[in-house]
């Protein structure tokens, strides 16, 4: 039996309950050009995918999403990422005011997670512009949005995306009061990672890596 996530809230214009389901495991069922249907015993989910958790999916055998859940007045959908990086990336481009949900899983299908990282951190207009349905000011809007997001560089994208506890840290590291670059901040907050500290926790902890009293 194939159905809608159930439990999740419904706004007037639609609502986020992105991690109410947060992963789904079980057996693929059927894999379509831009979804996976996994049957998780008894009830199936169809999860819509970028392209690469899709070829990662293989009909018959068990398969992981991490989820992330979109209610509307007329819809729910859900939404899964082989990774929780690559989960991570989706969130953060629906912050972008031009982008919506199947745009952003058009823009991962087109980057691995990896290269869109890449992309943003060098400010990599041209490699946007070639994904269909981004526009030159669409492109520049993920890039302004993003780019204190999504650091510099390649390599493993979760090294690269801000937590909210993170990013409202690096915003407090960066700040005229305190004065840090993001890339200084950025290398003490990595330092952090798993420590499950509260912002204000990382703040304080990477005033002391970064030699300060303050």
């Amino acid at each position: 039996m194939h159905r809608r996530p159930e439990g999740c809230d419904r706004g007037k214009g639609g609502s986020e309950g992105g991690g109410m389901i947060d992963s789904i495991s079980g057996e693929v069922v059927r894999i379509d050009p831009d979804s996976v249907v996994i049957d998780t015993g008894g009830i199936a989910y169809a999860a819509f995918c970028p392209a690469g958790t899709i070829r990662s999916c293989s009909e018959g055998k068990t398969a992981l999403l991490y989820t992330h859940l979109i209610a509307r007045d007329d819809s729910v959908q859900l939404y899964g990422f082989s990774s929780p990086a690559e989960r991570e990336l989706f969130r953060q481009l629906l912050t972008v005011g031009q982008v919506g949900p199947r745009l952003a899983i058009q823009i991962l299908s087109s980057l691995p997670p990896d290269a869109f990282v890449k992309a943003i951190g060098s400010g990599d207009i041209a490699s946007l512009t070639k994904i269909k349905g981004i526009g030159r000011k669409t492109a520049e809007r993920i890039l302004v949005d993003l780019r204190d997001k999504v650091g510099p560089g390649g390599g493993e994208a979760s090294r690269f995306i801000l937590s909210s506890e993170e990013e409202t840290a690096l915003k407090a590291l960066t700040s005229k009061s305190l004065g840090f670059s993001p890339r200084e901040a950025r290398m003490a907050l990595e330092r952090l990672r798993g420590e499950g500290l509260t912002a204000e926790g990382l703040v304080r902890r990477a005033l002391e890596i970064l030699g300060t009293g303050r």
